[in-house]
């Protein structure tokens, strides 16, 4: 065998040829083996991408339900409060007035109060005259 001289000799032959004309006839060439029936359907195209679509969709769903639920059940195990518990939390603060009360209540919460204390409308106009009548009101009502 002869020994390579690379740096003389720049053109090397390969011991490959291409027929000629190869290159022109090979795309009719393929598309005769190909059956007619399978070059007409040829013509739809399916995207790369359309699953990644649908797994980026299935994930997004995923983290919405998995934050969702756990915030659902924690808002409705903070709103069940015993009325023991606010009785009891009510009886050990010495600041808190009735003025204060009021205005959280509803007119639910009144009417129930009003129907456990069973005072009849005509008890609560006497109660307000008797009130406004009397000269000591400050120190009934500090009582």
């Amino acid at each position: 065998m002869k020994p390579l001289e690379l740096k003389n000799n720049t053109k090397h032959d390969t011991g490959f040829r291409v027929p000629e004309g190869y290159f022109e006839a090979f795309e009719n060439q393929i598309m005769q083996q190909i059956p007619t029936e399978t070059r007409t359907s040829i013509n739809t195209v399916i995207s790369l991408f359309h699953r990644k679509h649908i797994w980026m969709s299935s994930i997004a769903a995923v983290i919405v339900v998995t934050i969702a639920i756990p915030v659902y059940f924690n808002s409705t195990a903070k709103s069940s409060l015993e009325s023991s518990a606010i009785e009891h939390y009510l009886m050990q603060q010495q600041n808190i007035s009735t003025t204060d009360i009021v205005p959280h209540l509803s007119d639910d919460d009144i009417s129930d109060l009003a129907h456990s204390l069973r005072v009849s409308a005509t008890e609560c106009d006497d109660i307000e005259t008797y009130l406004s009548e009397n000269e000591h009101l400050e120190y009934i009502l500090n009582d």
